[in-house]
């Protein structure tokens, strides 16, 4: 089958949901990615081009984005005319999206069997932007074929405000290059003020806790928080946090063999609130002690994952080693259970089921 696989963050962006769908899928359909300009090198993690055919989606710059909802505006139906004249010259068989920027294609390609792979409450991100992307969000579900949710509590919200067609819920995943990968031993202590090393891999955004993370640092003198990904808001001057930079994904390894505990402290607001974290499969596989808040998506992570309530919690959970599951064999059925292919297999089902019901025809490709 002919894909369009239109994704709102940049190929080299750290790696996320859309890029490793987006792999899976191009191991069994012809697969050609549309992905959003990135106009900051600095964010990159990756150099290497994808792995098929892609070409980048202009829009204006996020600094000009901020001067209102008619450029925000004008920024969707700009994305929404290369889409959609990419899917036309491409002949392809289904437009599978990522965001509500993507509406204004999908509606203009009647007739295209349509996915929206809901991985984040969009709206939650920006009060500004929020009714602008609910409003498309509404538009793009009631015309999505299949609409796949990364989580049960995305599921039920975006269900309450807007008519779903068809949809499922797929789950986050791990990918398979760490699915055999044996627990990290534990980082040998440099003396005998050598304090926890705390660790965060991925982006850096107003959802850290830091009034969370100084607090441990505080309490607990030797201790230190190493950080690597993108930053997106400043960070503290504190002497015991430091930044490794943005990696590839193939070095998060390295970072993680110089970390004791590996900690997500994020503020659980509405945003988190509907996340499935793909951080903590990826910690689970890393078989270092991890940390990190409770709530409704977080505890099927238990107990390979220890969770909080609240600051206090935490440091008690921390000064308590924070252990992770030691059971290999039960860790490993886990990992088995949630790796990507399993995900993608689902995925796969559930178009398969759509198409079994409905056939639809090709986009007509352009005759030059």
């Amino acid at each position: 089958m002919r894909i369009t696989y239109a994704m709102h963050v940049n190929w080299r962006w750290i790696r996320q949901r859309p890029h490793v769908l987006a792999e899976q899928l191009a191991q069994t359909h012809a697969l050609s990615l549309l992905h959003y300009a990135m106009y900051h090198r600095q964010h990159r993690a990756a150099e290497q081009a994808p792995p098929f055919p892609a070409r980048e989606l202009r829009r204006l710059p996020e600094r000009v984005k901020r001067l209102g909802a008619p450029l925000r505006a004008l920024n969707a139906r700009w994305i929404g005319h290369q889409v959609a004249r990419a899917v036309r010259a491409e002949g392809s068989e289904l437009l599978w999206v990522t965001h509500p920027d993507f509406a204004a294609a999908a509606l203009a390609l009647d007739g295209l069997p349509v996915v929206y792979d809901c991985m984040d409450d969009h709206a939650a991100f920006d009060a500004a932007a929020a009714p602008a992307l609910l409003a498309a969000e509404q538009r793009l579900v009631a015309r999505a074929d299949l609409v796949l949710f990364s989580s049960a509590t995305l599921a039920q919200r975006v269900a309450a405000r807007a008519r779903l067609r068809r949809h499922e819920v797929v789950n986050n995943g791990v990918a398979d290059s760490l699915l055999e990968r044996a627990a990290a031993p534990a980082r040998a202590a440099a003396g005998a003020d050598d304090g926890p090393v705390l660790g965060y891999f991925g982006t850096v955004s107003h959802w850290f806790d830091w009034p969370l993370v100084l607090h441990l640092l505080d309490a607990l003198p030797g201790a230190r928080l190493m950080l690597a990904g993108p930053l997106e808001t400043a960070l503290p001057t504190h002497p015991r946090v430091r930044h490794a930079g943005v990696l590839a994904h193939a070095d998060l390894g390295a970072f993680v063999a110089g970390c004791d505990v590996l900690v997500m402290p994020f503020v659980v607001n509405r945003l988190i609130e509907a996340v499935d974290p793909v951080k903590l499969y990826e910690y689970v596989a890393f078989g270092r002690p991890a940390l990190a808040p409770r709530y409704a998506e977080s505890e099927r992570f238990e107990p390979w994952v220890t969770l909080y309530r609240d600051a206090e919690e935490a440091l008690a959970q921390l000064r308590a080693g924070a252990a992770a599951g030691t059971d290999a064999a039960a860790r490993g059925r886990f990992l088995a259970a949630n790796s990507w292919r399993q995900r993608v297999r689902q995925i796969e089902q559930a178009i398969g089921a759509g198409r079994a019901g409905q056939a639809r025809p090709a986009a007509a490709p352009n005759p030059a």
